[in-house]
């Protein structure tokens, strides 16, 4: 198909797009290639002994060392977990599990209709923050909030973001600067919605929050790093903060939490920037901040389940 002349047609800058469309297609291709490789690895014809010597896979005793020879369906496991878990650990990807999860576990609880409209009840009772009416010890919602979605197009839109955003940051400044940076952005959007208040009894979900922290960050951040490289990305971030607001204002969207969150984003984009060159000396100062926010989530989803089930 030529790209080109497709977006040309819409009125927006077809050679853009081509570049665009083809540096995706040949990361797909790098994808493939890579996970090709991967399987190769996890199938490996042969199997190790303890002592360290190559077997057949089909050995049932080392001839080097006398040892029962070990399973090779069992070391065939142990390579596939190897090389998934590194993935699967990175916190973008857990964060798109989570969201992912919570988006899921509705629909189950609500049915069909919640992939498109999730009752407000549901999403109350798992955690949506309610405007007006905070229950005491309810400090949680300011977090489980962000984990639950208005259905298919709002889930959908803020997990692009996410997968689009959040690893190229978390390569750049590491897993306990990012959990904590989405976090506390993710708390400061709850705070601005409940404090700029708007009618009383509307529900608050979404991680748009903690999503606009992380443009938040990203445009302070590649700001005050300076040059021309880190200015182009500045520059990247800043379209994605006009297209959000643009977008939020026009669907309606809840552009009060998004500047909330959008503002811690900024100025924890400063702190890292002065950090950058001292980076190993405050990074268990930031594991430790990193900590404390997973043990508020897991605390915050806890509240929620100790209140469904009493």
């Amino acid at each position: 198909m030529n790209w080109k002349d497709f977006f040309d047609s819409l009125g927006m800058n077809g050679t853009k797009w081509q570049w665009r469309i083809m540096r995706w297609e040949n990361a797909w291709k790098d994808r493939k290639s890579t996970a090709k490789q991967k399987r190769g690895q996890v199938a490996y014809r042969h199997k190790f002994c303890s002592c360290g010597a190559l077997l057949d896979r089909e050995e049932r005793s080392c001839p080097h060392c006398g040892k029962r020879a070990p399973s090779w369906r069992a070391q065939v496991v142990q390579r596939a977990v190897g090389l998934v878990i590194p993935s699967a650990l990175a916190v973008s990807s857990t964060l798109l599990i989570a969201n992912t999860a919570m988006y899921l576990l509705v629909v189950a609880i609500a049915g069909g209709q919640a992939l498109i409209a999730p009752p407000v009840n549901v999403l109350a009772e798992l955690g949506g923050l309610v405007l007006g009416r905070l229950p005491d010890g309810a400090y949680g919602l300011l977090i489980t909030y962000g984990y639950l979605h208005f259905g298919l197009i709002h889930f959908g839109f803020n997990m692009l973001v996410l997968s689009q955003v959040g690893p190229m940051l978390e390569q750049e400044i590491g897993k306990a600067r990012f959990f904590t940076l989405y976090t506390l952005a993710l708390i400061g959007g709850g705070l601005a919605r409940y404090f700029v208040s708007g009618p009383v009894n509307t529900i608050v979900v979404g991680a748009s929050g903690a999503l606009f922290g992380l443009i938040g960050f990203g445009i302070s951040y590649a700001h005050f790093v300076g040059g021309h490289s880190a200015h182009e990305l500045r520059n990247f971030f800043l379209r994605w903060a006009i297209y959000g607001f643009l977008f939020g204002h026009f669907v309606g969207a809840d552009n009060v939490a998004h500047f909330g969150g959008f503002v811690v984003g900024a100025a924890l984009g400063y702190l890292v920037e002065r950090e950058r060159l001292n980076r190993d000396r405050f990074t268990p100062i930031w594991g430790y901040a990193a900590g404390i926010c997973l043990l508020a989530t897991f605390a915050a989803f806890g509240w929620v389940i100790a209140q469904k089930l009493s």
